[in-house]
């Protein structure tokens, strides 16, 4: 089985290896060493448990797409390229691009700063990256 999880990081997980650990199911999962060791660093800094901190990440992102399935289960984004933030609309049957226009997000499809489009941007990480790339 593979899930697919954050930022287009593969998970294994081998349903074979699943023990118990204080009355809980657990799994054995793989995960890229590069990514690991970016997650163990950012949780020692937090000065958390490796596991614990992995658990965390997982849930949020769980929580964040069971959300984003609920408050516009129409919507799905399809790329992010050069400050331009893609999203598939199904219900309109189109697509919008979001994008920094005069220090704000802009929906090209909407042409307007206010919609549904940019109301799901904001949950995505990639809406922080384009801040940070922005001109000043």
């Amino acid at each position: 089985m593979v899930v697919n999880v954050i930022n287009s990081t593969y998970i294994t997980i081998d349903d074979r290896a699943m023990v118990k650990r204080g009355g809980k199911e657990v799994v054995t999962v793989e995960i890229f060493k590069d990514t690991y060791d970016t997650m163990k660093s950012t949780a020692e800094k937090m000065r958390w448990n490796t596991k614990e901190y992995i658990n965390s990440v997982l849930a949020e992102a769980l929580e964040r797409d069971k959300f984003l399935q609920t408050y516009a289960p129409y919507l799905s984004k399809v790329a992010y390229q050069e400050n331009i933030l893609f999203i598939r609309d199904a219900k309109r049957n189109k697509t919008a691009e979001v994008f920094l226009k005069d220090r704000a997000l802009y929906c090209g499809l909407c042409e307007s700063k206010d919609c549904v489009h940019i109301h799901y941007a904001f949950v995505l990480p990639e809406v922080a990256k384009m801040f940070l790339k922005r001109p000043r």
